[in-house]
């Protein structure tokens, strides 16, 4: 028979967990620049710890959470749209493929950063955007284009600089994080 792996979160996970999922809600809801078709923000530093932290699949999950509670405790005025939920989970699951008990260099922080920036944030969530506003895709591509051309160093720059911290990397020497720098 198969052993299937199991998990088991002690109280100062869940805990983690928890505030990790309210920041990410803090951060998109409040302090995110927003408009119909381009958000801009620091929302992805949770939920890219969290992938780094306790792998892909918590990623993926807590990534739903907050988008989930985000839009029902605080909503913006667009409509609810489940793709955006599904959006949510994939960026941390590949984030959490590509970083999670691996080494942070900076090639995989890259891979990884420009991996969710062409998937999640400019097909899925265009994708998502021509169906919903009906909006000519080829018409929205370049503004969305620019914005994450523009954002992808800024990302990546920013995770690198969060792995390479040593006060960081003190805080999280309890998780099986393989740092680099």
């Amino acid at each position: 028979m198969e052993q299937r792996k199991t998990y088991s979160f002690k109280a100062k996970d869940i805990a983690v967990i928890g505030l990790m999922i309210a920041l990410k809600v803090i951060l998109t809801r409040f302090l995110a620049i927003e408009t119909q078709f381009v958000r801009i923000g620091f929302n992805f530093i949770p939920s890219v710890l969290l992938a780094i932290m306790y792998g892909p699949w918590v990623g993926a999950t807590s990534g739903a959470l907050a988008d989930l509670l985000g839009f029902f405790l605080f909503p913006k005025g667009f409509p609810y749209y489940p793709g955006y939920t599904l959006s949510a989970a994939i960026g941390p699951m590949i984030y959490g493929l590509i970083l999670y008990r691996k080494k942070l260099t900076l090639g995989r922080i890259i891979a990884a950063c420009l991996a969710v920036t062409v998937l999640v944030n400019v097909g899925m969530n265009s994708l998502w955007l021509r169906i919903l506003y009906d909006q000519a895709f080829w018409g929205m591509l370049p503004i969305r284009l620019v914005k994450n051309i523009i954002s992808l160093p800024i990302e990546t720059g920013i995770l690198y600089w969060i792995t390479g911290n040593k006060s960081i990397q003190r805080v999280l020497k309890d998780y099986s994080i393989k740092w680099t720098h």
